[in-house]
């Protein structure tokens, strides 16, 4: 549940639950975690913990609830967003050195989330509030363009970063992908008879490093089973 701060803000409120973590990343150099975390009482906080283990510290001090962290190409900086429905003022994409712990807006980011940068750099893509468009923008040129307009989910790069992966939502589910160059849009599967599961991650999707698609389905909750019961 959720209860309000008395500054206006609010924050989650876990009854004697430990940290829940959600959104891992690795940095590009394969030692250190990136994730969303969420402590009872507390903002959920954008973490970095080293990969062999060791205390998470927190990327930047705010009083505002962050999300879905990403690392920058060169692993120097974290690109996140925020969970707006919590927040009071308008919101964007943040991206914080992790040297000098600063802070600066993506421009024109108000109103999107759920942010990840190219391998290259070049770009960010993010979705809109309502998931309902895919933006892409272009740090050489400082702006943004619409990529793909549907009901969108996750979103990933392809290795090349030629493609954004991302799972259409809606009555005609699929895994999907769009070229950066001539947006143009495919189908890779249709996934009309693949039940998700769990509230975080059950619009998850990923790539291998060949960039085939990863799934979670559901194999159980929902099935069921008649049991013939032998008594000793």
């Amino acid at each position: 549940m959720w209860r309000s701060r008395t500054d206006g803000s609010e924050r989650l409120q876990l009854t004697n639950a430990p940290m829940q973590t959600l959104h891992p990343h690795w940095s590009p150099d394969g030692k250190q975690i990136a994730f969303m975390g969420i402590s009872p009482g507390s903002l959920a906080k954008i973490y970095v913990v080293p990969a062999a283990g060791g205390t998470a510290q927190t990327v930047y001090d705010e009083q505002r609830n962050e999300e879905h962290p990403n690392w920058s190409p060169d692993g120097t900086s974290i690109l996140f967003s925020y969970m707006h429905w919590l927040e009071k003022a308008p919101t964007g994409i943040s991206v914080v050195d992790l040297k000098t712990h600063k802070l600066q807006q993506i421009p024109s980011s108000e109103g999107l989330w759920e942010a990840d940068w190219s391998p290259d750099g070049r770009y960010v893509v993010a979705r809109t509030f309502d998931s309902h468009a895919l933006m892409l923008f272009d740090f050489n040129t400082r702006k943004w363009e619409e990529l793909v307009k549907g009901d969108v989910g996750w979103v990933e790069w392809s290795a090349n970063g030629r493609y954004v992966y991302y799972k259409q939502l809606g009555t005609h589910a699929a895994f999907m992908r769009v070229s950066i160059d001539k947006h143009q849009v495919e189908e890779v599967a249709d996934l009309k008879d693949i039940r998700n599961t769990g509230w975080g991650g059950g619009l998850w999707v990923g790539l291998t490093p060949e960039d085939a698609p990863l799934l979670l389905r559901d194999t159980g909750t929902q099935e069921i089973y008649a049991l013939d019961w032998h008594a000793p």
